[in-house]
């Protein structure tokens, strides 16, 4: 008895259990979580604080540089070290001796005796003309990071026509199971009419089996489209870095979003010239190259700069006076110029000639294919307006010779073929109608891409 009370309690338990939420995601959210989620996405927003940075170590540049150091060491000349040393040296009135003698020694800190050296210096350097290149350092950052994010934009809108188009896919897989399953329905009613038609001795057994053999084929092709379906999906979440055990559900369908965009214009070329991510990229690029020009020029020329130093040692003197601790300063200002340097800035320059006309030619060739992309999307999409405008006339056809056709078999006069006929023409135009809006939305979708849209 008690068993029976528990599985009682168990099954009761299992019934009650609440159905898992599942999650309704429209294509500005499934968007939203695309941008939010994804991996590569995150990968390139860390590009601007890499310019960031960059920027930062130029702007050290502009504060002086200091320095301490400090030796402490034990010194201690080798026998012999000096093979001169005590040899004494006439000393010379231009070209003869004029009678005196020097006694060699040798130079500190190389000591004749062994002994303890101590060393401390301080020094500060700050560069006072650099030749704008400390300044063009700092413009090229900043052109740097302007690049970085127009890649990162351009990144995102990539993003989001993949969005888009597995979006669109989705919703038109799911308007076209619907009008399958709307055949599926009525074919049950075709059944239903012919085993009507046979119990009266109208209609043979032929047609009963020619309709359930329609009837498994629509619940075959249905579970095919569910199949792709879940393909979509997937990709979907993938896009958006969903869980894949995630249960969620795309919002909308195809006419909608159709019917929408007319009310839209498109773009003009002039604008996608404009505003096209990949395009806006290459001149940022250029405009970095110029300034890294300027840099590499300033190679050529000279460095004026300021030191100042100051300084501790004990035991760098000649004896007697190695024992004494000193100290003292030095203050001035410097200049520097390369003479040669084996033509390494002419060879920088002309890479960077070289890097410019191949930016160039990308961008001319950028803006051709853009051009020529454009005009065919823009004739596509005509083509697929006038091909669904006779598939809508071939709907009202198709749909009155079904009536005709549906008539005629209740009547006897038409054959089951020629009824399947009928209503297959209603659904190969349907199902074409919904993959043509479809098309279109993913043309409209490029041309958002192309006019630098990632939203």
């Amino acid at each position: 008895m008690m068993k029976r009370i528990y599985i009682i309690l168990f099954l009761a338990g299992i019934i009650s259990l609440p159905a898992r939420s599942q999650e309704v995601i429209s294509l500005d959210k499934a968007i939203d979580l695309a941008l939010k989620n994804n991996p590569k996405i995150h990968a390139m927003q860390h590009q601007s604080g890499i310019a960031d940075a960059k920027k930062k170590q130029v702007e050290a540049s502009f504060y002086p540089k200091a320095d301490v150091i400090s030796k402490y060491m034990y010194a201690n000349n080798l026998p012999n070290f000096y093979p001169l040393l005590g040899v004494k040296v006439p000393v010379m009135n231009g070209s003869a001796p004029n009678g005196d003698y020097v006694m060699l020694h040798p130079m500190a800190p190389f000591m004749n005796n062994a002994r303890d050296l101590f060393m401390t210096d301080v020094n500060v350097v700050y560069p006072i003309y650099t030749g704008n290149k400390r300044k063009n350092a700092l413009t090229a950052m900043d052109l740097l990071k302007d690049a970085y994010n127009v890649q990162t934009q351009e990144s995102e809108a990539d993003l989001v026509l993949k969005v888009k188009n597995a979006f669109y896919n989705y919703l038109m897989l799911n308007d076209v199971i619907s009008v399958y399953e709307k055949a599926l329905t009525q074919y049950h009613k075709h059944l239903d009419l012919a085993q009507k038609a046979y119990e009266q001795g109208v209609r043979s057994e032929f047609d009963i089996l020619n309709f359930k053999s329609k009837i498994a084929d629509f619940n075959s092709k249905i579970i095919e489209l569910k199949g792709k379906r879940q393909i979509v999906m997937t990709g979907l979440k993938s896009l958006m870095a969903l869980p894949m055990d995630k249960e969620v559900q795309f919002s909308g369908n195809i006419g909608d979003f159709f019917n929408k965009k007319e009310l839209l214009g498109h773009p003009q070329l002039s604008d996608l010239q404009q505003n096209y991510l990949k395009l806006h990229y290459l001149n940022k690029m250029q405009e970095l190259i110029a300034t890294k020009q300027k840099i590499t020029w300033a190679d050529r020329l000279p460095v004026v700069f300021s030191f100042g130093n100051y300084h501790i040692y004990h035991g760098k003197d000649f004896p007697p006076f190695d024992k004494t601790w000193r100290d003292g300063y030095a203050i001035g200002v410097g200049a520097k110029l390369n003479l040669f340097d084996g033509n390494k800035t002419r060879a920088k320059m002309d890479e960077l000639k070289a890097k410019s006309m191949m930016l160039s030619d990308y961008q001319d060739g950028l803006k051709l294919k853009l051009r020529f992309d454009y005009k065919k999307v823009q004739e596509e999409i005509a083509a697929l307006k006038a091909r669904m405008d006779a598939q809508k006339s071939n709907l009202e056809v198709s749909q009155k010779a079904y009536e005709i056709a549906q008539t005629g078999y209740k009547n006897g006069v038409t054959t089951n073929i020629a009824l399947n006929d009928a209503y297959l023409k209603i659904l190969k135009v349907q199902t074409g109608i919904i993959n043509l809006k479809k098309q279109i939305l993913a043309m409209e979708a490029l041309l958002e891409y192309y006019n630098g849209q990632n939203k």
